[in-house]
């Protein structure tokens, strides 16, 4: 991961990959979610008997080949074209649910149209109640089977990064931001 995290750097504007890669406030939870990770210890046994072993599993009510997900993961789509669709697919190659963030590049109708299999969608509730039944609408449309509420946008985090880098809704081209760009022809 730590390799796939260096050629993101390298490939992905600067404003991109912080947002992707950083955290809001002082991102003291995002160092201590990494810390808890690194403290998770994996231990090997020998001379067991696992032809047996199964990690299939349910979640939600949906079969799936091991208990994972691919997490709904805001504005996927410009960090590789079509990365929503991509995401999709893979998890549905995997046999692994894949839940579309609210903030996604990639419309519920072209994941959907593009996808093996159906995929959950993840929720912000906004304060338009009309904009929330409209994306549920739309779920339910392209047959997602899970709807997971996110609860904690009442007050958006301060990504201090994000306006150092330039990144902002809408999108806004400065000087800097335009040379990072033109430094990453990959990405383009």
């Amino acid at each position: 991961i730590a390799d796939l995290r260096e050629v993101a750097r390298a490939r992905v504007p600067r404003a991109l990959f912080d947002y992707l890669d950083r955290g809001s406030y002082d991102e003291i939870t995002l160092r201590r979610n990494r810390t808890d990770l690194e403290a998770v210890r994996l231990r090997q046994r020998v001379m067991v008997d696992v032809s047996r072993t199964a990690t299939a599993t349910t979640m939600a009510g949906q079969a799936c080949s091991m208990p994972l997900a691919i997490a709904p993961t805001g504005l996927t789509g410009l960090f590789h074209r079509d990365g929503e669709i991509c995401g999709a697919r893979a998890a549905a190659a995997a046999g692994i649910p894949f839940c579309l963030s609210t903030v996604s590049i990639g419309s519920i109708e072209d994941v959907r149209g593009a996808s093996p299999a159906p995929f959950w969608f993840q929720l912000y509730l906004m304060r338009d109640r009309g904009f929330n039944e409209e994306l549920i609408g739309r779920a339910r449309a392209a047959q997602c089977p899970v709807l997971v509420l996110t609860l904690d946008l009442q007050v958006q985090g301060e990504r201090r990064r994000d306006a150092k880098n330039g990144l902002a809704v809408p999108p806004r081209l400065t000087l800097r931001n335009a040379l990072d760009i033109a430094t990453k022809p990959a990405w383009g």
